[in-house]
């Protein structure tokens, strides 16, 4: 069994631009960040892969996803048992689809409960609104069963005294109680314990959240490009340059998180010889800011790019009107489902070449999208709601996964071949049961094999040579409270820069201001977390 402690992550951790950290923090109440996980030390979950369903391409940590080309002509049956105890249950999280049905109008919903053997009674909000209603919630001391954790000042200590602690339903080996829960990967777990205790079930999403740069390839080929070109910052300008005139861009933005990883700089903090530390004032900053600069002094970026809506720039890159595009992984996916009708649309991931030569490094992502907590007063209901929780993290190729993301067949969704094909009907399945609980995420894209291929293999060369975020999982009450209004400051000034308002002298200043706003005691404080998480190994 693996202690809780700060382990040599492969996967999972927060790219440069994220502004929370979201980590096992401390509440405060020693002054030794070691001292209360000596004091309640516990294991993580034993990650037990799920055995049942083997995907067409491999997943390893850190490294690749695993890959399906066509969901299983026959699916396997997770749970031959409802997992519910026939009492309603209670759920609030964010959504970021419209609202579905209503329960009365909704026969996914109802299919859904009947399955489960429970009344999912389930309060949804729009996800930019979540974290007010949350605050609200636990101001009127009104938290239902279950819910998702939104952002607050003083989350470790919430944690610690209104959520339930699920360790010793989780911890080690006795997660294998619920296979759906061991099937994700340990380091999810790791922003999931607070003083010792595992107090909330991740929210698992791993390699498919990583940060990329999309791109309309088969645009590159009308206009004669081989993408196999962009080697260097040299020649990705020429191309960029070349691809800009008339009413099409190369770039829906200033791509500041893509030349950082040219320069080998994705992360804002760094780890060497066992000293955390920050790269904010290294020089290659100023490399890659002047860099981007160029970019949009040169036309090459959208000029409507800054402050427009993903959204948009979305519906930019399926109109023709850009050709490369910042985003996650994941949407490499879901832009070809948006873009049925764009005949020989054609979308690849762009290689991370080096400034000059060879290879930047790619930046790994934080493994969840947030995760899920009980509510302290849930007594003997507790493995009630970790069996619901299971049943929800049925993973890809089971005929509960096919539900839960599809729904009913012939109603929802039909199949072509075995693949689902949601229908008119598909809005009533976005209840917002995956922000209950959800499996460990997997390339698929229906219909599209060479594409589940192409992305696979996109994963295995970026990961080569990757880097995590040293922080994750460490301990920093000053980075609980100032992060966000630190990296926000030092956004407005990098924009600035970018978009030609301020000199690129100015980074130096703003980045030391950071510092000595806070970012100094942050990494003194992440290192007294790791050098005492070290000893605890």
């Amino acid at each position: 069994m693996t202690s809780i402690s700060r382990r040599a992550l492969f996967g999972g951790v927060a790219g440069a631009g994220a502004a929370v950290v979201l980590g096992s923090c401390s509440s405060g109440s020693s002054n030794d960040p070691g001292a209360d996980l000596e004091a309640n030390s516990a294991a993580l979950p034993t990650y037990v892969p799920y055995a049942d369903v083997e995907p067409d391409l491999p997943a390893e940590l850190g490294r690749t996803s695993g890959a399906f080309f066509a969901y299983p002509e026959s699916p396997v049956t997770f749970s031959t048992e409802a997992p519910g105890d026939g009492d309603p249950v209670t759920f609030m999280g964010p959504t970021s689809f419209g609202l579905p049905p209503a329960l009365g109008d909704n026969p996914f919903w109802q299919e859904m409960n009947e399955r489960i053997g429970s009344e999912l009674q389930i309060s949804l909000t729009p996800a930019g609104d979540y974290d007010a209603k949350f605050s609200t919630t636990i101001a009127g001391d009104s938290l239902p069963d279950a819910f998702y954790v939104g952002s607050m000042p003083s989350r470790p200590r919430f944690m610690t005294s209104k959520t339930a602690d699920l360790t010793e339903f989780l911890a080690g080996d006795a997660v294998q109680d619920y296979p759906g829960l061991a099937s994700i990967p340990t380091d999810s777990w790791q922003e999931c314990v607070f003083e010792g205790s595992i107090r909330a079930i991740p929210l698992n999403r791993g390699l498919v959240s990583l940060p990329s740069v999309l791109m309309r390839n088969d645009l590159l080929d009308e206009a004669g490009i081989d993408r196999g070109e962009i080697a260097s910052f040299e020649t990705l300008q020429e191309i960029s340059a070349e691809l800009t005139g008339g009413n099409r861009w190369a770039w829906a933005d200033a791509p500041i998180g893509h030349l950082r990883r040219m320069c080998d700089i994705p992360i804002r903090w760094t780890l060497e010889d066992g000293t955390i530390g920050t790269n904010l004032l290294d020089e290659r900053q100023l490399e890659a800011l002047e860099a981007t600069r160029k970019l949009v002094d040169d036309g090459s970026v959208n000029p409507d790019a800054a402050g427009t809506p993903a959204s948009t720039r979305k519906q930019w890159f399926g109109g023709g009107q850009i050709v490369f595009m910042s985003d996650s992984f994941i949407a490499w996916f879901s832009l070809y489902v948006a873009n049925a009708g764009v005949e020989g649309l054609d979308i690849q991931a762009m290689s991370i070449p080096g400034m000059t030569e060879g290879a930047g490094t790619q930046d790994l992502p934080r493994p969840n999208a947030g995760f899920t907590a009980f509510s302290a007063d849930a007594g003997d209901r507790l493995p009630t709601l970790l069996r619901i929780a299971d049943w929800l993290a049925a993973p890809f190729g089971t005929e509960e996964y096919l539900f839960n993301k599809y729904g009913i067949a012939g109603r929802n969704y039909e199949l072509d071949g075995s693949d689902p094909v949601p229908g008119d009907l598909a809005t009533e399945v976005n209840i917002g049961s995956l922000y209950f609980s959800d499996t460990a995420r997997v390339i698929y894209s229906p219909g599209r094999p060479d594409t589940v291929q192409d992305a696979w293999d996109h994963q295995s060369a970026v990961t080569e040579k990757s880097v995590v975020d040293p922080t994750y999982g460490l301990i920093s009450e000053t980075a609980s409270r100032q992060l966000n209004s630190l990296a926000g400051e030092l956004s407005s000034v990098q924009d600035d820069i970018i978009y030609g308002r301020r000199p690129v002298s100015d980074w130096e200043p703003a980045a030391q201001a950071f510092l000595d706003g806070g970012g100094t005691t942050m990494i003194e404080e992440y290192q007294e977390s790791y050098d005492a998480q070290q000893a605890d190994q």
